[in-house]
């Protein structure tokens, strides 16, 4: 967990307080947010592959804020462009 730049987690998920776990027997770690209250508001189990894969683990980092983003109805709104125009995405019209 050495590798891991504390501060600039906590910057990502400020007012929110960053935890990590010790390591797990896999060599895996929780990545815990808690509010003011010391509730944990989320937690994520991230892999020794994600903690020593310096992309690896911004790409959590970055799915983390997404998917928070989401649960409080606040999608950045290049986001909401992008999955607007994606193709998978079908758009339907009542005639």
């Amino acid at each position: 967990m050495d590798n891991i730049n504390r501060q600039l987690v906590e910057q990502l998920f400020a007012p929110l307080r960053v935890t990590f776990s010790a390591p797990r027997p896999d060599g895996g770690i929780v990545l815990s947010l808690v509010d003011a209250a010391d509730v944990t508001a989320y937690s994520r189990v991230l892999s020794a592959a994600q903690r020593n894969d310096s992309q690896a683990f911004a790409q959590s980092l970055e799915e983390i804020r997404l998917e928070l983003a989401v649960r409080s109805g606040s999608i950045p709104a290049d986001m909401r462009k992008a999955l607007k125009e994606q193709d998978s995405v079908l758009n339907y019209h009542i005639a």
